[in-house]
């Protein structure tokens, strides 16, 4: 199964999955791949980390760019993702693949990837593998991102697009 989770930035998709994790593993899963939290200063985002769901090793991952926080890193709008960053997290990813986890959790697609670069390479992986993998991506790039990988059909598990507080489940 190829699931999504979507909404805007900030709408919670992170915390919705820390949460679908926690019950997949209550009930036996092996679930690996990366999250995203957000990294806050005086109750403002300024960026997030990489989260590795199977080691819990944790790396700076992305910054607003005038913290300058990182010797390489790609800029995208507002902020700096880091190149050791993008590294760790594509190796969480691609571990979990080999490793043949039950789900593998790819926090999150953004533009970089529907690009080609970021973590693109491990996302291909992991879509091309019988795994179960579940992308967050933003409502906006939804799209884009299902005709990027017009070969699979994916299900929304979760869609925070509408209201922050309660997610709207639907598929399709």
């Amino acid at each position: 199964m190829r699931l999504l989770v979507t909404g805007e930035s900030g709408s919670g998709k992170t915390s919705w999955c820390r949460e679908y994790i926690d019950r997949r593993r209550k009930s036996g899963s092996i679930v690996g791949g990366i999250l995203s939290p957000a990294i806050e200063k005086q109750g403002q985002r300024v960026g997030s980390n990489a989260l590795d769901l199977l080691t819990g090793q944790e790396v700076p991952f992305a910054r607003l760019s005038h913290y300058n926080s990182f010797k390489e890193g790609e800029k995208v709008s507002d902020y700096t993702i880091s190149r050791e960053g993008i590294l760790f997290a594509r190796d969480a990813i691609e571990r979990a693949v080999k490793s043949r986890c039950d789900l593998v959790v790819i926090d999150e697609v953004g533009p970089l990837e529907l690009q080609g670069k970021g973590l693109m390479s491990a996302v291909e992986l992991a879509l091309a593998s019988a795994i179960d993998v579940l992308i967050v991506v933003r409502s906006s790039l939804r799209e884009a991102l299902q005709k990027h990988f017009s070969d699979y059909e994916f299900t929304v598990i979760a869609d925070l697009t509408e209201s922050s507080s309660n997610a709207q489940r639907h598929s399709h």
